[in-house]
């Protein structure tokens, strides 16, 4: 999570309609030998047999070891710290997690430097390292695009994309021949890293049934989903469904947040193709049919993230945690366009307020609730895959 997403956009634009503003994107990473069929066994990338180009593989003192400790802001006022724990399933499952954007230079460009992985970091332990109560946790780095190069037209943009994708899928086939041994598999990813999980679900999935068999769930949260309307498939994935029903397996959790009670205009996100509507399932309440509240909000307060939050002065763990607090509900939009719309309606007795101001006026701009997509929803989405990874024989 990270609030400086909130940069001006007219910076952006300025930068993206200058001649010269973006870099040439670099060259692509190389293709996956034709003939190649998944599983992909004995795939061996000559980029990502490297360890060095994960940010987290198992068994490592890296991202995904991080400490994780969290205090439990209890609606009394007290808060009492709460250690993370293993689950059961942790080695049946693995989780392969993208990473959103990082990297919020205004030049359009790819990101080529990693020298530096704290933003990288940052973002992985707040989102995905607590997956790893249910999965083994794998992360690779890959050249994402800017923050600026948004601002390009879609096939401008594309320049970019496809060198970000063609690092992701190799890494991919190099993790299904080197390292997934035959264990279910969960995609995860978060706005840029969303777009990265629906392109390795459209190539390796979507149309062949022994991948499709080997999917536990696929988490491409605040990225763009569409379905036919009223359908599970037929939009973004031909054959891969929307999650519908408790325990389903194989299937699509995807959603992206904004402020309940406020208009989300038409034009300022994704719309859907005629004929079609956004996906939003709502992660607390697929498996337990019925409205209820998120179950455990996770906020980081490493960096600079602590001087934005309230009511967390003297906490002394990397994060706090919220019962529930935030609650959520699936809301059609304008032309086909489903969002999760949050608000924390008040609970007698219950003293907490929110750490982070619901009436600030970033939260209620094109991006919303963008940046806590993951946060608020956190215990939720790690529930639906550890009661998947549970059931596994």
């Amino acid at each position: 999570m990270t609030l400086r997403l909130a940069r001006p956009l007219a910076t952006l634009a300025a930068c993206a309609a200058l001649g010269g503003c973006a870099e040439l994107p670099p060259p692509a990473s190389p293709e996956i030998p034709q003939g190649l069929a998944s599983p992909f066994a004995g795939y061996q990338s000559a980029h990502y047999k490297d360890p060095k180009a994960w940010l987290c593989l198992p068994g490592r003192d890296d991202a995904c070891a991080a400490n994780l400790d969290a205090t439990d802001l209890l609606p009394d006022g007290t808060g009492i710290a709460v250690r993370d724990t293993l689950a059961p399933g942790a080695d049946k499952v693995d989780c392969f997690y993208v990473y959103p954007t990082v990297d919020l230079r205004i030049r359009p460009a790819n990101h080529q430097s990693f020298d530096d992985l704290g933003p990288m970091t940052r973002a992985t332990v707040a989102q995905a390292a607590r997956l790893r109560s249910t999965c083994r946790l794998y992360v690779p780095l890959y050249r994402q695009i800017t923050i600026g190069t948004y601002l390009l037209s879609p096939e401008s943009r594309e320049r970019y994309l496809s060198v970000a994708a063609s690092d992701v899928m190799d890494a991919f086939v190099h993790y299904m021949g080197a390292f997934n041994g035959g264990r279910k598999i969960v995609l995860v990813g978060h706005s840029q890293g969303a777009e990265m999980v629906n392109r390795i679900l459209q190539r390796f999935f979507d149309a062949d049934p022994a991948m499709r068999e080997r999917l536990l769930l696929a988490l491409p949260i605040g990225g763009h989903v569409e379905v036919a309307t009223g359908a599970t498939t037929g939009g973004s994935f031909a054959q891969v469904p929307v999650c519908s029903r408790a325990g389903e397996t194989g299937c699509v959790v995807a959603y992206r947040s904004y402020l309940a009670g406020i208009d989300v205009a038409a034009g300022a996100v994704d719309a859907p193709s005629p004929g079609r509507e956004t996906v939003c399932v709502n992660p607390a309440t697929l498996d337990t049919p019925g409205r209820r509240r998120f179950s455990r909000a996770f906020l980081p307060l490493t960096g600079g993230l602590r001087g934005l939050l309230k009511g967390v002065d003297g906490v002394t763990t990397p994060f706090v945690m919220l019962r529930d607090f935030y609650e959520g509900q699936c809301v059609q939009g304008k032309g086909g366009f489903r969002y999760l719309a949050v608000s924390a309606p008040p609970q007698e007795g219950d003293t907490r307020v929110s750490p982070f101001d619901l009436s600030s006026r970033w939260l209620k701009g094109p991006l919303g609730m963008h940046v806590l997509d993951f946060q608020l929803e956190q215990g939720d989405l790690v529930d639906l895959v550890a009661r998947r990874a549970a059931a596994l024989p």
